[in-house]
């Protein structure tokens, strides 16, 4: 029984991909970066309700701050991914310009129609006052 258990994990472990779908649309998107807040790049963030737009291991990124300590950040390319231009960001309200559709960023880039998939959403977390972890 020990031997089929062992079998059985080991046949887990390696069947296992990095073309599992991300949000329903962004396939092996992945991001681990640190960013320095000391950057001038950067300096929109150190306020409350700052932002910068970035290009992270090669993604175009929108970080901004959400009150004295929380940051959220999604990437701009447009969900149904067939859209050369960036989505623009105004108020709560993500919007992609070829289809003028619009994602909530207060429900993690939920469409505001509640149909199709999310704008992608990485992680962002604090290491320490002058850098963060961008994550997916």
């Amino acid at each position: 029984m020990k031997k089929l258990f062992f079998l059985f994990l080991i046949a887990t472990c390696f069947s296992c991909s990095d073309s599992v779908p991300v949000n329903n649309c962004f396939s092996g998107v992945t991001m681990n970066a640190i960013i320095d807040l000391s950057l001038p790049e950067y300096s929109g963030l150190l306020v409350p309700g700052g932002e910068s737009q970035n290009t992270i291991q090669g993604r175009n990124v929108f970080i901004f701050r959400t009150g004295t300590s929380g940051f959220k950040a999604f990437d701009q390319q447009c969900p149904n991914r067939n859209c050369n231009s960036l989505m623009t960001f105004n108020g709560v309200e993500i919007t992609c310009p070829c289809d003028d559709k619009k994602y909530n960023y207060l429900a993690d880039g939920a469409p505001l129609d509640g149909e199709g998939c999310n704008a992608l959403m990485y992680f962002v977390t604090p290491i320490n006052n002058s850098q963060l972890r961008i994550s997916r």
